[in-house]
């Protein structure tokens, strides 16, 4: 799938020149400062953005920044559905680590069943995906609660980045760091949720039988032939707050650079 990989984010970055503000101190830690360095910036950055256009949106999923009204905007928080587009005073703060993205989907966690001689048996796994790719580098379609997003990356590359990897987010409306528990979770995701069983009812390959333990370890072994290394992030389920939309990355705090980036809705409740 092709994209439009102009972002109003790559265009606020050669603007302000985010670069001073130091990678060991990550990005989101002083980010109020940061934005009100930048917010002016932008505002006057507003006609080269008016450039991007809905050529940015894939498969209903908003990719980073949407022209409205000759600036970039987050759409109302509140309510189900995706998040909106990133503001640049945001999304300019994110480095992208350079790590070609592949074989990237978002889905949910669900059931599916498969024919076992005369019985039909159910398994669990991540089901309803949908193809994506990565705009600028590293930034990813908005999602909304219960997605879960796969990518892959070369595997030597990744063990080349020294230094832990950390989840931040923040509050696209108000730019407060997020809670913890809004912290999407990046380590759940297993080999077993991917390769689904064999005679799969979704039709998805590749795909081996048995145990969840031995699908979990021909996916790895699927994943050392083909030299990458896999990577899962699961959104938040629904929150009994009014609905929020953040913007996160998966930051690196040697480098100060993101494998990924996203904004995701975390839903109000019904309840």
């Amino acid at each position: 799938m092709k994209h439009l990989l102009i972002t109003a984010a790559s265009l606020t970055i050669a603007a302000v020149g985010l670069a001073a503000v130091p990678a060991e101190a990550g990005p989101f830690d002083k980010l109020k400062k940061a934005v009100k360095k930048v917010e002016k910036t932008a505002e006057d950055a507003r006609d080269v953005v008016d450039t991007v256009d809905n050529a940015q949106r894939t498969n209903g999923r908003s990719l980073l920044g949407a022209a409205v009204g000759g600036r970039t905007v987050a759409t109302a928080t509140g309510g189900g559905g995706r998040a909106g587009p990133v503001p640049a005073k945001y999304a300019s703060l994110t480095q992208c680590a350079g790590l070609p993205i592949d074989n990237a989907f978002i889905g949910k966690w669900g059931d599916y069943t498969f024919q076992k001689g005369l019985s039909q048996e159910s398994r669990s796994g991540v089901i309803d995906r949908e193809p994506v790719n990565a705009s600028n580098g590293c930034f990813m379609p908005s999602m909304g609660s219960g997605d879960v997003l796969y990518i892959e990356v070369p595997a030597k590359q990744w063990a080349a980045m020294k230094g832990g990897w950390r989840m931040q987010c923040v509050d696209m409306a108000t730019g407060q760091n997020a809670n913890p528990s809004a912290l999407p979770s990046w380590s759940n995701v297993s080999g077993k949720d991917v390769m689904l069983h064999t005679g799969n009812s979704l039709g998805y390959t590749p795909t081996a039988s048995g145990s969840n333990s031995s699908r979990s370890g021909a996916w790895d072994a699927d994943l050392e032939r083909r030299g990458m290394h896999m990577l899962g992030f699961n959104m938040p389920n629904l929150h009994t707050d009014k609905g929020t939309d953040f913007y996160c990355q998966y930051y690196n705090e040697a480098s100060g650079k993101s494998v990924v980036a996203f904004a995701y809705r975390r839903s109000a409740s019904s309840r």
